[in-house]
């Protein structure tokens, strides 16, 4: 008996791996999907753009499909153009496309740590449940009040400096708004050691190239080249953004500790998890608060904001209509706020928009394939490089009629609009969607909301007095950004200024 029994399990097991064996015969002898001819060993390598990437895949996509395979020297890389394939493979699979590949520059600049670019495994749970506990719809709720305040100070502000001064402001909303969550510490100056922080970062970052696109990651023994190696600058990078990013690490920690020691911390994010140090010191380490408190500081919402603003500069007629509906909604005597969001929805059209128009990351951050995969007779091999291409989807002809004009009405039910829908795909998918999205949301809105109340946006002028009129070009890096541009805030009317004042108050 015992023999009949043995002999069963190893026919068993020889049915088991003549299976497997044959199925893997089987599934790798299925097509890769399409893309452009490559060429041998370099494969793609000469045929890959060095900038404005997005686009261009786009347009291979209209001749190679939605499902778009590229490869560098034997690393296989797979792009997305369409929301529909993203959801079917980033969503509905999520348990096998949810890994980052090496980022071979971030790893050297020290913010592989952070949590929209750590692997995905136990401490990418841990950071993403300290987030979810600060980020999610109903504690972001809380914030409505301060992000409030924030919005108006930014509107103010825009309107009492020099145009000089604009992007600095709009950087200093968004630091704002999450300083205060993470460490309670309001922005009062623009040499607060916050702001002095995120800018030189994002700065150094803008150097960086897209994630998973530069050399470096093709060949990662350029790390080792010197920092004064012409042509590869990113030894150079690393030693001006590594400094920079300890200090957003350990700045925030260290001065928050030193208030709870004190007493006088305000809760926030450092001192709520500093306390459950204490407490259950087994369940997290310090270090895993400081890189999930300053990976918030990651925020996009600097630069949809200035995408906001080139848009009313560029198309002035939504500002206006803008406008129209809040005096509508909210007369002349006060502010609109999160309470007249509903009733507003032109203004949520225009912030849909924005985000549509211009996404924040064009080919967001790559995911990594776990394990091999076949989707509609596609093979899809284990360890590749898996991009979402934003920008093709927000171009998609298929979902958005003259997808590359700014037209806010698109999202307006018909017969007025063209019903549409929102673009739900700027925050990513999967379960490496944006954490902030909802605070995100709030931010943008509240400070869209705020400058269309109180401000005009207009053209600057030339030395003939010319008006000048900005191209919509952006930055090409891990978060785009409009392409610097002169601009002009003025008070709507008089009222303005005493509904500002009365609104620092409240």
């Amino acid at each position: 008996m015992p023999s009949m029994i043995v002999w069963a399990a190893t026919a068993a097991a020889v049915g088991v791996l003549v299976y497997l064996r044959t199925r893997l015969r089987r599934v790798t002898r299925l097509p890769l999907p399409p893309g452009p001819p490559r060429e041998p060993v370099i494969g793609h390598l000469r045929a890959i753009p060095p900038t404005n990437r997005a686009v261009i895949f786009h347009e291979w996509a209209k001749t190679y499909g939605d499902v778009m395979y590229l490869e560098v020297l034997g690393n296989p890389m797979i792009v997305l153009n369409t929301e529909q394939v993203a959801v079917d493979l980033l969503n509905k699979r999520s348990a096998i496309y949810s890994d980052r590949p090496q980022f071979t520059l971030y790893e050297m600049i020290g913010w592989s740590t952070t949590l929209s670019l750590m692997p995905y495994g136990k401490r990418f749970n841990v950071h993403r449940q300290l987030h979810n506990a600060y980020l999610n719809r109903t504690k972001c709720r809380e914030y409505r009040p301060m992000q409030t305040l924030e919005a108006r100070t930014l509107a103010k502000n825009l309107l009492e400096s020099a145009p000089d001064k604009y992007n600095k402001l709009v950087n200093r909303f968004s630091t704002g708004v999450i300083s205060q969550i993470v460490a309670g510490h309001r922005i009062c100056s623009d040499d607060d050691p916050y702001m002095q922080t995120t800018e030189a970062l994002h700065a150094s970052l803008g150097r960086s190239g897209v994630p998973g696109t530069t050399s470096l990651d093709y060949f990662p023994f350029l790390r080792y080249l010197p920092a004064w190696f012409p042509g590869f600058p990113y030894s150079s990078i690393a030693q001006e953004c590594r400094p920079r990013l300890q200090r957003l690490y350990d700045f925030p920690m260290e001065t928050v500790q030193r208030q709870m020691d004190l007493g006088v911390a305000k809760p926030c994010f450092l001192s709520t998890y500093l306390e459950v140090l204490k407490e259950n010191p087994d369940e997290m380490s310090s270090h895993d608060v400081k890189w999930a408190g300053a990976a918030m500081f990651g925020s996009t919402i600097w630069s949809t904001v200035t995408v906001f603003i080139l848009a009313m500069l560029l198309h002035p007629e939504c500002q206006v209509k803008g406008q129209q509906e809040i005096d509508a909604v909210v007369g002349q005597t006060r502010l609109p706020g999160f309470d007249d969001r509903e009733s507003l929805p032109f203004v949520e059209c225009i912030m849909e928009e924005v985000l549509r128009w211009q996404p924040p990351t064009e080919l967001g951050v790559p995911h990594r394939l776990m394990e091999d995969d076949v989707y509609e007779g596609m093979f899809l091999p284990k360890g590749s490089t898996v991009f979402a291409n934003l920008r093709a989807m927000s171009l998609d002809e298929r979902t958005y009629s003259t997808p590359r004009s700014f037209t806010p009405e698109r999202f307006l039910p018909q017969p007025g609009g063209r019903g549409e829908p929102h673009f739900a795909s700027v925050y990513g998918f999967g379960r490496r969607i944006c954490s902030g999205q909802h605070l995100a949301d709030q931010s943008l809105w509240i400070a869209i909301a705020s400058i269309l109340s109180t401000c005009t946006i207009s053209n600057a002028h030339d030395a003939d007095g010319n008006p000048i009129v900005p191209k919509a070009g952006m930055s090409d890096g891990v978060s785009s950004h409009p392409n610097d541009f002169p601009f002009q805030v003025s008070y709507r009317d008089a009222r303005v200024e005493g509904l500002l004042a009365d609104s620092m108050l409240e």
